[in-house]
Order: structure tokens, then C-alpha cells, then sequence
């Protein structure tokens, strides 16, 4: 424990417009210099009275309503509160207290009416003890906060004494409620605690226990295998990352893509039921990404599946969902459910329906929501990070829809009397008009422009803003000021650096040389490494992430780095998993492509229905170094993102018009085309099945200095056929190799006036100018594949057939030299995203089909593995392929599975790679990212929730 008595506070004077917009400028350079007030104490205590905001959106339904606060206009920065880390959690007001949690576990508490710094307590000062994204509670005189570390600590409220710690031997994500005189909290693990005041247990219930039915370590892959005798599947998904709430007096928790409904006996809890996703864009558990409930009873979820396919569910306990509640059948479309729940009686039953245009798909317009509904009356608010619908109002009895303001963000709603708050990906904070008669939309701009990734908290008048830059703002009226009785002055806010690494990953394989630095692992594309990988296998680090990926993680500089379909640029510590820095640009509409890290730099394709941008970043700070236009959907096929010879980046792409939806069958991934008065517009995300393509989409070559993002050259090569979707670049011994589909339907080409002679094209070429060294129109990519290439050979092959005609397909190894075949492989089901070249296997993945392994010589399969994985990103450290949910199999054994687990996706799209000694699995629908240690390491470096350092006393 410790006190600081400094006060850090701020002021403006900013005129009135019809948009405010409210700046902290000053001289260039990294530390930006703002206005800094000091507050006239005896004038500030004297009117201010904060009432309370005691848990994250102010409620334990975690609504978001504020309908009782009146704000006035004019905001400004009253004052910036410096924490000792990214701040990703909500802070909590009472009368007295302001108190915060920054992203390294430390609870920051402060005097609401001085906003002078009282004490901190440092929950875990292990630096594992990361990303902290559960907000504290407050309840009688205590603090109770969950942690990243496994650690559940109550402190006093007035001094931070701890009362009472918990060792919870997982993380804790998810933010407690508060009801009654009780809290309630549930770990990553899914066990869910009722706790007094003061910290005691009451009861705990576990979902894996007691609903999936599994005894052993949760965390442990052999323990699951041994449970299962097979893979793991959506059906092992436990993991709660969101938030819980409160119901009518029901705790209401997001289990494995499930909604747990369970009611407190005093002494114990009982299971009501579990709400189940009905089919839509399939039929797993999906991920909850946000759930809250309102006043009438219900729960409104925001989840998601696969590929951006998800909508707001409406549950509710009960005989029957009142249409006046919700909405009428007609708008609401009211559907039954039948709900699984391992109870011997569950009454009531829970019900659903859902929020009428809310779907979100890869086949229409829109993006998903990453945070949990707001609601008030009869309307329902989102936060998405789409461009042109960042806050978007449903009104739940009419069916209407209306955005409210157009910029994007993460973090939920918070709803006063006339206005919704939401802070954005830039650091702005907004504050909408809920009705048209209502005030004028104003703007806050922090000065270091750091993400908001959680809701803001208003007391009284006063709007606290946490911020990933490390600060907690405090905004509040002019009219506030002027009853403080402000005397201004100058201070400099100071850029804290968050983006340094704090805990360096060590290890005989930390050098460059055994980063996986590139989606496929190398410029060759060999998708392999060889770095020592045994089992057993040990969970390291968890953390939560608010999009998705359809790429591998990235390696390099210490960093690991992901690209959300949605825009985000997230950077984090290999060794810990803490943030580093998170960028967001608008106008990315899922675009699936992995970041490339090479000398320092981030090179990411950036893609969008409205315009496509390659960015090149400061991998360490993220700051943007250039950026250049590209044309092209980077979809199935293209995870890929540049290649590098010398000092040029190179990029494959297609050419044409786009829609989220196609104009002929077609370019339509699935339901209706729509008509475009004769134009033809491609499915932004195309069908896995291309016959053909428009007219005017081109195949395309791109080299930018890397340098300077400066276009060097350019090839179009739609004189040899139109596509472009379809494509694969590597590079092998100072040559770069690119190959093309033009679809397998010639004769309909033919009928359409589109060159019939080539259904796809494969070059070697030079990479200084683009110069062709030779091309064939016989072997080619056929859709959803890459190149490969290693020791003078190239590998291709995709999911489509080459011809019409027939059905098989097959890999082709050609002589890099010259482009003559060497072998074709026996026929196989398909070869999805890249044919894997390792120093001694061959692999590739079929979607729903038999992995094969491929006799280097001849291309024969000589092994073959089930497990019915769908479009599995698998990556091979010999002799180990990795698949999803960190499964291991061994190809020198038969195909065996070796370790599988835990389920922490709902979706089997992507896999694990092993860089830097490590493995690191992203979920592709979960919104989940983790690290594995393996063989002596794992059973020397025990996971950061177990490891304990001795808390400050």
C-alpha cells in the first residue's frame, strides 16, 4: 500500500459548435503538452456529491442505464489520472471513492471530490498478471476485484487493506456483480462463487463438472484426451471471457458459448436451465461476446459462430415471452427452443427469440458487436467496430433500426437522460443525442489518442473514461468547472510507454531465427519448423480479444501480432501476453489477412468493400510509418500478407467490383444475387466453388519499397484470364513464384465472351522488376490454397477442381527451375490453404476429409489422418502437425493424437504455431488468444495463474 497526494487535473476552453470536438494539442513530438487546471479545493468539495456507480455499467444487469443522470454540455477534460498500465477495466464511484484497475492488477483509489490519489495495492506482482480486464465492485465498504493472476482479493475500501485474498487457480475475466449484500464471480474455467462482502464463500457451482461432465484438469490437453479418446470439439467449449449478470434475481453466466441460468438457495445454487443458439449459419455453440438483461427479464447476448455470422439473442425464463416485453411475434419472429440442461428438473424452461436485424453474415452488409447490449425502455443500443454504424439503436417493439453516430467502437454503451456515451478506437469519447430534440452531439479527443476498450462510468454529473493509454479521464460540463472555481495552468501529460515489454521472453530458441514471423512461417511458405516440440504440454497465458481472425500469430521483436477481420492491429508481450498497443483503422470489412514482421516493421493488408490499404507500422510502437492503395478482397485464400526480396514488398491480389453480395450465381457465396443493372459485382467473400469470374476482375502484382510504401512495379495479367481472388505468392532462392485461378468452367467462359483457353496461371519471376523467367497454364492454385516451395521444388494445391469434368483433385510438385512437373500426388478430397513442406513431411489439410501425408518422391499419400476436421489451419513443428484447439498429432506415429485441448474455440478454423520456443493459438470465433509451453519447459514454467509471488501486506 501506498499514497500519493497529487492531483493531476485539466482544463479548456473550447467553443461552442454545432459538433463540439474538444482537443488536447500541443508541440510535435511524442509528449503532447494539454492545459492543466488546479482545482480550487474548498469550492470543488463543497457542491460536489458523486452518487454511486458501484460495478461495471452501473448495474448488476449490466444494462447500461443511466436514465437518472442529467449531464450538462460543453465537456472537457477536467483531469487525467496516470495508472501504471493500459487501463481495459471500468472504475467504480461512490460518494467518496474513485477506485480503478489498470491492465497490471493494480487497484488505484482516489478522492472523488479532490481526484488526489489516496493509496494502490498491487494485487499480483507477478508480470503475468496482465491484461486485466474485469472491472472491481463495491459493495459496504469493500473492494472486491478478480484478476488476471487467478487471485480474487477484497480490500477496505478506505485504506486498501487487504481483507481477504482467494486463489481461484485460474483467471478471472469476467467482472462480478453485486446483489443484495452478496457478490458474484465466475473464472475463465467457468466455476461460478458466491461471496459475502468480506470476501467468504457461500457456494461455487462448476459448469465443466457439473453440465459437461469432466473430472480432470480443465487446462490439461492429455487429461481431455483421456476424457474424450478423440479430439475435442465445440461441444468441450467452457471458457467464460464476458461478463456475468444478475436477472430478476437469477445469476445469468456465458459458459463455452452457452447461457447459464442459476438461482442462489441461500446455501447453494441450483442449475433453472441453459439457453442454447438456435441454427444459424450452423449449429455449434457459439462464442458470447457480451451479455446484459433488463428490467422485464430479459437477456439479450450478442454472439457470434463463424465468419462474422452472429445476432443479439433474447432469452428469457419463463412459460412464455410476452409479446408487449420484447416485441411483437411479427417483428420478433418467436421461436421455441429446446434447451438441454443436466438437471433432473429445470422449470422454468428458458425461451428465445432474437433482435430483429442484428444478423450479421459473410453474404450481407454489416459487422459484428464485440460488448454486450445496452438497454433502456424499449430500445436497445450496440457499439460495433464498423465504420458508418459504430452505435446503432434497435427499437425492440417496432422492429426500426437508426444509427446514431457513425465511428467505431468496443466498448458497450452507457445510456443517461438524453445521451449515449461510448468511447472509440481512437481515443474519442462521444456523446450522442438519444432523440432528435435532444443536446448536440459533442466530441472528447484525449490527447495520446489510446483505444477504449471499456465503458465509461458516470457519477453526478461526471463521466470517468479508462483508457488504454494508462490514463483514467475525468470529463465533466462547463457549468462544473465554473462551480469549481478552476485557476488554470500548464502540465505536461506524459506518454507512459505502455508499448515497452516489461517481461522479455528467454529461452535457448528467443532469437529471430526462430520467429514464426509470416502467416505461413516463411517467405518460402513452408507452414514448418523444426524447434524441438514434445509433449507434455502446458497452458503458459490466456487473454480475451474483442474481434476475429482467420490468420495464424505472428512472431518478431518479442512481440506476438494479430489483425481482426475488423481493423485491429494488436500487439503483445510472447512471454506474458500483456498489451502492448492496439491500432484501429475504418473501412476494413473483413478482411482475413496476417501481419507480416520483418526488421522492425509490421506490413498488414488492409482490406475494404470501400478501399483496400497495405500499411507498414513501427512494430514496436505501432506508429504508422506509410501506407499505399491496393485493390482486392483478401478472402479465403489470401491469409497471406506480402512477401520480401530486398527492400521491396510484394503482393498478389484481385481487381474488380465488389459487394457483399454477387450479381450472378455465381459470385454469390450463397442465397440471392442482387441485381446490379447489368454490372457484375463479386460476393466480397466469394464462394468456395469459383466456375468463374466477372469480366473485369484482374489478376494483379504489387511491389511497394518497403521503405517508403513508393510503388516500385506492377503486373496485370488478365491477358492470360480474368480472376485473382484465387492466388499464391513465396519465394525460393532469389525468385519470386505467383500462381492464379481462373475458375474450371471453360465452356461457360466461353458463352460469356470471357477468354476460354487458361483456367489458371503459375510464374516465376523476378523480383527486382516483375520480369517473367517462366509460366505455365497447366499446374496452378485451385482456390483457397498458397504456394509452398523448398530445396528447388514447388508445391500447389486448392480446393477446387482444375478441370471440368472431373472431380479429383491433386498436388503438384514442380521443378522450381523450370516449371515442369515432377510428380502429381494420388487424388485427394482437396489441399486447403498451403501444402506444408517440412524437413521430412509433406502435409495438407482436406476440409471434412483425410489430412494426407505425401511420399516426397513420388507424391503418393502414405498416411493419412481423420478426425473430420472442417477448414483446419494446420502448421507442422516436426513432427507434429498443430490443429485447432491446441490439438497435436504426430505424423511420424501413425497419425496419433497426441494431445488435444481445452476447447476454448467454438470453431475449428485455425490452429497453433511454435515460434520462439513457444506455441500460440488464436481462436478464430472465440475471441480467445493463448500460449503453450512444451516438453522441459512446460514442466519447469508452471502457467502465470499458478505461479505466486507474496502480495504487499
Amino acid at each position: 500500500m501506498k499514497c500519493d497526494q497529487q492531483s493531476n487535473s485539466l482544463s479548456t476552453s473550447a467553443t461552442a459548435r454545432h459538433l463540439r470536438c474538444y482537443s488536447i494539442t500541443g508541440s510535435r513530438g511524442r509528449i503532447p503538452l494539454v492545459a492543466v487546471v488546479l482545482l480550487n479545493l474548498l469550492a470543488f468539495s463543497s457542491w460536489l456529491n458523486a452518487s454511486d456507480w458501484p460495478q461495471r455499467l452501473g448495474n448488476a444487469l449490466h444494462s447500461g442505464d443511466a436514465s437518472g443522470e442529467e449531464l450538462g454540455t460543453d465537456f472537457q477534460i477536467l483531469a487525467a489520472l496516470p495508472l501504471s498500465d493500459s487501463v481495459m477495466a471500468s472504475p467504480v464511484i461512490n460518494d467518496q471513492y474513485l477506485i480503478a484497475v489498470d491492465a497490471s492488477g493494480v487497484v488505484h483509489a482516489f478522492d472523488v471530490a479532490t481526484l488526489n490519489k489516496l493509496w494502490s495495492y498491487a494485487t499480483d506482482s507477478n508480470p503475468g498478471n496482465c491484461n486485466n480486464v474485469a472491472s472491481p465492485v463495491l459493495i459496504h465498504g469493500f473492494v472486491h476485484v478478480g484478476t488476471m493472476s487467478g487471485r480474487y482479493v477484497v480490500l477496505e475500501q478506505a485504506t486498501g487493506k487487504l481483507i481477504n485474498e482467494m486463489d481461484c487457480g485460474e483467471p478471472i475475466l469476467s467482472s462480478p456483480v453485486v446483489s443484495g449484500d452478496r457478490v458474484y464471480f465466475t473464472t475463465l474455467g467457468a466455476t461460478t462463487r458466491a461471496v459475502t462482502a468480506r470476501g467468504d464463500v457461500i457456494w461455487s457451482w462448476d459448469f465443466v463438472k457439473e453440465v459437461i461432465g469432466f473430472e480432470g484438469d480443465r487446462w490439461s490437453g492429455s487429461d481431455w484426451l483421456a476424457f474424450r479418446g478423440d479430439r475435442v470439439t465445440w461441444k468441450d467449449h467452457f471458457v467464460c471471457s464476458r461478463d456475468l449478470c444478475m436477472v430478476n434475481q437469477t445469476l445469468v453466466v456465458p459458459c463455452g458459448g452457452r447461457t447459464v441460468f442459476l438461482q442462489d438457495l441461500g446455501n447453494s445454487s441450483v442449475l433453472l436451465d441453459i439457453g442454447t443458439i438456435p441454427g444459424y449459419a450452423g449449429t455449434e455453440y457459439p462464442a458470447t461476446f457480451g451479455q446484459s438483461g433488463d428490467a422485464k427479464g430479459n437477456v439479450y447476448v450478442q454472439w457470434h459462430r463463424r465468419d462474422n455470422a452472429g445476432r443479439v439473442e433474447v432469452f428469457k425464463l419463463g412459460d412464455f415471452l410476452r409479446d408487449t416485453e420484447v416485441g411483437s411475434a411479427e417483428s420478433l419472429e418467436l421461436q421455441q427452443s429446446s434447451q438441454e440442461a443436466n438437471t433432473e428438473s429445470h422449470s422454468p424452461k428458458v425461451i428465445n427469440t432474437y433482435v430483429p436485424k442484428t444478423e450479421t453474415s459473410i453474404d450481407q452488409y454489416g459487422l459484428l458487436g464485440f460488448s454486450s447490449p445496452s438497454v433502456q425502455k424499449d430500445r436497445l443500443y450496440r457499439v460495433k467496430p464498423e465504420s458508418g454504424a459504430g452505435l446503432v439503436e434497435h427499437h425492440l417493439l417496432t422492429g426500426e433500426t437508426r444509427t446514431l453516430h457513425p465511428d467505431a467502437g468496443l466498448a458497450s454503451p452507457v445510456l443517461t437522460r438524453e445521451r449515449a456515451i461510448y468511447g472509440g478506437l481512437d481515443g474519442e469519447v462521444y456523446f450522442v443525442p438519444l432523440h432528435s430534440d435532444g443536446p448536440e452531439l459533442e466530441v472528447i479527443k484525449t490527447p495520446l489518442h489510446g483505444a477504449i476498450s471499456t465503458p465509461v462510468s458516470v457519477a453526478e454529473g461526471r463521466i470517468y473514461v479508462a483508457n488504454e493509454d494508462g490514463y483514467i479521464y475525468v470529463i465533466a460540463s462547463k457549468s462544473d468547472a465554473v462551480k469549481a472555481g478552476f485557476v488554470g495552468t500548464q502540465k505536461p501529460i506524459r506518454n507512459l510507454d505502455l508499448h515497452q515489454i516489461r517481461n522479455p521472453l528467454r529461452g535457448p530458441k528467443a532469437g529471430s531465427e526462430y520467429n514464426w514471423y509470416t502467416n505461413y512461417g516463411d517467405f518460402s511458405g513452408t507452414n514448418a519448423n523444426d524447434q524441438g516440440l514434445v509433449a507434455p504440454l502446458r497452458m503458459r497465458w490466456a487473454m480475451r480479444l474483442d474481434g476475429t481472425i482467420k490468420h495464424l500469430p505472428v512472431c518478431g521483436g518479442g512481440r506476438l501480432y494479430l489483425h481482426t477481420a475488423e481493423g485491429q492491429i494488436l500487439a503483445v508481450e510472447q512471454d506474458t501476453g500483456r498489451l502492448l498497443w492496439r491500432r484501429y483503422w475504418p473501412d476494413v470489412y473483413l478482411s482475413f489477412t496476417s501481419p507480416l514482421y520483418v526488421d522492425g516493421k509490421l506490413i498488414v493488408p488492409q482490406a475494404g468493400i470501400k478501399r483496400s490499404v497495405m500499411r507498414c507500422l513501427d512494430a514496436e510502437t505501432g506508429e504508422l510509418l506509410w501506407e499505399a492503395p491496393f485493390t482486392g478482397s483478401p478472402s479465403w485464400s489470401r491469409q497471406f500478407p506480402p512477401v520480401v526480396s530486398g527492400d521491396l514488398a510484394i503482393y498478389a491480389s484481385g481487381a474488380g467490383d465488389y459487394a457483399a453480395q454477387g450479381t450472378e450465381k455465381p459470385f454469390v457465396f450463397r442465397g440471392q444475387p442482387i441485381e446490379q443493372e447489368g454490372r457484375e459485382v463479386m460476393s466480397w467473400i466469394y464462394s468456395n466453388d469459383n466456375p468463374y469470374y466477372p469480366k473485369n476482375h484482374k489478376p494483379r502484382l504489387w511491389a511497394w519499397d518497403c521503405r517508403t510504401g513508393e510503388l516500385v512495379w506492377e503486373k496485370d495479367f488478365s491477358e492470360q484470364g480474368r480472376g485473382g481472388n484465387d492466388c499464391g505468392i513465396c519465394l525460393l532462392d532469389g525468385k519470386l513464384y505467383y500462381s492464379v485461378f481462373f475458375g474450371y468452367d471453360e465452356a461457360a467462359r466461353l458463352r460469356r465472351g470471357l477468354p476460354p483457353e487458361n483456367n489458371g496461371l503459375t510464374m516465376c519471376l523476378d523480383p527486382k522488376n516483375g520480369n517473367e523467367v517462366w509460366s505455365t497454364n497447366e499446374y496452378y492454385v485451385t482456390s483457397k490454397c498458397t504456394l509452398s516451395a523448398r530445396e528447388g521444388k514447388l508445391y500447389i494445391g486448392g480446393f477446387n477442381r482444375a478441370r471440368s469434368g472431373t472431380d479429383d483433385r491433386f498436388v503438384w510438385c514442380l521443378d522450381a527451375e523450370t516449371g515442369k512437373l515432377v510428380w502429381q500426388s494420388d487424388p485427394v478430397t482437396s489441399a486447403l490453404n498451403v501444402v506444408t513442406v517440412g524437413p521430412k513431411h509433406i502435409f495438407s489439410n482436406a476440409l471434412r476429409g483425410k489430412g494426407n501425408v505425401f511420399d516426397r518422391s513420388s507424391g503418393k499419400v502414405v498416411e493419412q489422418i481423420g478426425h473430420n476436421y472442417a477448414c483446419c489451419r494446420f502448421t507442422l513443428s516436426e513432427p507434429y502437425v498443430l490443429g485447432a484447439n491446441m490439438d497435436m498429432i504426430d505424423l511420424s506415429d501413425q497419425g496419433k493424437l497426441v494431445s488435444t485441448g481445452p476447447a476454448i474455440d467454438s470453431r475449428e478454423c485455425l490452429g497453433a504455431v511454435v515460434s520462439n520456443g513457444r506455441i500460440f493459438y488464436a481462436s478464430q470465433a472465440s475471441g480467445f488468444v493463448v500460449s503453450q509451453t512444451f516438453g522441459q519447459e512446460a514442466e519447469a514454467l508452471a502457467p502465470i495463474w499458478e505461479q505466486r509471488a507474496s502480495p504487499p501486506k
